[in-house]
């Protein structure tokens, strides 16, 4: 869809960009955490990525995809053993 074809239906109307609004306020978005240590020191503060969405729709069929924003921070985080909160 970043190319500007649509890969279901090959149309070129694509709605490229369109950030994502999520409910009260904020928006959907990825969040993975640094592990707690096996030896935790007495003040630990773990480290945590986030990335918010952008999405790509089809004007002719309505297929949709997702982008994270800053997935190279998630990608990053994820080699050092970041996991999801939840």
């Amino acid at each position: 869809m970043k190319s500007g074809i649509c890969p279901k239906c090959n149309s070129t109307e694509i709605l490229s960009q369109l950030p994502l609004h999520g409910g009260e306020g904020h928006p959907p978005y990825v969040d993975i955490v640094q592990p707690e240590p096996p030896n935790r020191p007495f003040i630990w503060l773990a480290q945590s990525e986030q990335s918010q969405f952008t999405a790509y729709i089809c004007g002719a069929c309505g297929y949709t995809e997702f982008y994270a924003v800053r997935y190279q921070a998630l990608n990053e985080g994820y080699k050092k053993g970041f996991k999801s909160r939840w």
